[in-house]
């Protein structure tokens, strides 16, 4: 039988930006019902159990000191943070050759160097021209929307140590062969991020905190406020809207309210019946829209051994697997863990074989092998393997935003502008910080206002 319910407001999607939007919509005295259509609450955050209580993160994790609204929400929260661990030095190894280093910038040679600044100016001096609201109107949208930031890298980083360390950097951003990455996309994400050195360094950057319990700690505590108003393994199947209302249904259920917000990204929404349906720039952004597809991987040890060398677990490399390693081990080093991605790359630094991305164990093995180049025979035997493919999910179509060439110019606000009493959120429709944990929670603010300014 098929439940019917009202309610003032329907937010499709129990990812972050749902979550807080739905905990915003109750606040204000509205009511409020949350569809979820995987079994959990939290998207994109997920913890992964490392073994006697400890866990590590499957999906986002950091929060840098630009990320207010993050840090206000978890003020609220209750729920404290803890620093990235890097006390002691980072490893470079390039070329077989091993080198340790403090501070952020890897020891490259004094030409890659200065290869590196001259593009990194000319990167952050072309951003500060995209209007961050509407990056389609800058000057030059036409053309740099119409080709790649793995391009222009390799026409403008002359010293391939150079060009290897900015792959490695935006790879890590977005999830994905850079050679998919619209130029124009990036330089908004430069613009509205916090610029490249913010986006790349853990101290005093995007990286510089994690969250006590791990990041589905936050997804728990605000799910644990709303209750029973988010209904789990209830995927949206079609959203109808006349001048009086919407009527939402789902798996088992229909919800009549005034308005409704789907925080999902677009991709993910292109699995909705609209009715009336949906303009065609939206419609065609939904059928475009890219995120990038990666596995976040963990090798998780009896203790944090690397620090009793100095070493902070961090590494930049050029091996097969570990182009780049971090410690995620908990706060108290109950347990030592290392981390790194593997995304689907097929140009550019990063080519993986089908053997290591179609075999989890050869993947394990293979993370384990860079492991020891880098740390020492130690690291041959681990605990645990641990491993989140952001790839094969069922109701999530990847991880951060990547935006394909012409997809900005093509389809400039589709992503944002609302339809009728349809309202957009996730971290994919921010303004600042889009595909970080803080722009889940500012598009989520965004959305209230605009249901909260629609009225009835």
């Amino acid at each position: 039988m098929t439940e019917t319910l009202t309610t003032d407001f329907v937010v499709a999607g129990a990812g972050l930006s749902g979550l807080v939007t739905a905990r915003r919509l109750v606040r204000r005295g509205h009511s409020v019902l949350v569809l979820e259509a995987d079994d959990r609450a939290g998207g994109r955050l997920v913890n992964l159990d490392a073994g006697d209580g400890v866990i590590s993160e499957g999906g986002g994790q950091w929060i840098g000191p630009k990320h207010t609204a993050m840090a206000d929400l978890l003020s609220e929260l209750g729920l404290k943070t803890f620093p990235t661990y890097t006390d002691g030095r980072t490893i470079y190894l390039r070329g077989g050759r091993r080198r340790t280093y403090g501070g952020t910038i890897p020891p490259m040679r004094p030409l890659a160097l200065l290869d590196f600044a001259q593009a990194q100016f000319r990167l952050e001096r072309m951003a500060a021209t995209v209007p961050a609201a509407a990056p389609w109107r800058a000057g030059k949208a036409a053309e740099w929307d119409s080709t790649t930031l793995g391009h222009w890298l390799r026409r403008n980083c002359r010293v391939a140590e150079a060009r290897h360390v900015f792959e490695l950097g935006f790879t890590l951003v977005f999830a994905e062969d850079l050679s998919h990455v619209s130029l124009l996309k990036a330089l908004h994400q430069i613009s509205t991020s916090g610029g490249i050195d913010f986006m790349m360094n853990t101290e005093n950057g995007a990286q510089e905190t994690r969250v006590a319990g791990g990041t589905q700690a936050v997804a728990d505590a605000i799910a644990g406020e709303l209750g029973d108003r988010v209904r789990l393994g209830s995927p949206v199947t079609s959203i109808e809207q006349d001048a009086r209302g919407v009527l939402v249904r789902s798996a088992g259920l229909e919800a009549r309210c005034r308005r409704v917000v789907v925080a999902m990204t677009p991709a993910d929404a292109g699995r909705i019946k609209f009715l009336p349906e949906l303009p065609t720039r939206r419609a065609k952004l939904q059928r475009a829209w890219r995120n990038g597809g990666e596995r976040k991987i963990c090798v998780v040890y009896e203790r944090p051994f690397w620090r009793d060398r100095g070493l902070n677990g961090s590494a930049i490399t050029d091996l097969p697997i570990a182009h780049y390693v971090v410690d995620n081990s908990p706060p108290d080093a109950t347990k030592g863990i290392l981390m790194t991605f593997i995304g689907t790359a097929a140009s550019g630094s990063f080519q993986w074989t089908d053997a290591v991305l179609d075999n989890a164990d050869a993947r394990r093995d293979a993370f384990v092998d860079d492991l020891v180049t880098l740390f020492g025979a130690e690291a041959r035997k681990p605990e645990r393997y641990l491993e989140k493919s952001w790839i094969a999910e069922p109701w999530i179509a990847g991880v951060a935003a990547l935006r394909t060439p012409g997809v900005l110019t093509n389809y400039t606000d589709a992503a944002t502008a609302p339809v009728g009493r349809v309202h957009w959120a996730g971290a994919e429709t921010s303004v600042e910080f889009e595909s970080y944990m803080e722009g889940a929670v500012r598009a989520a603010e965004r959305a209230v206002a605009e249901v909260d300014a629609a009225g009835r």
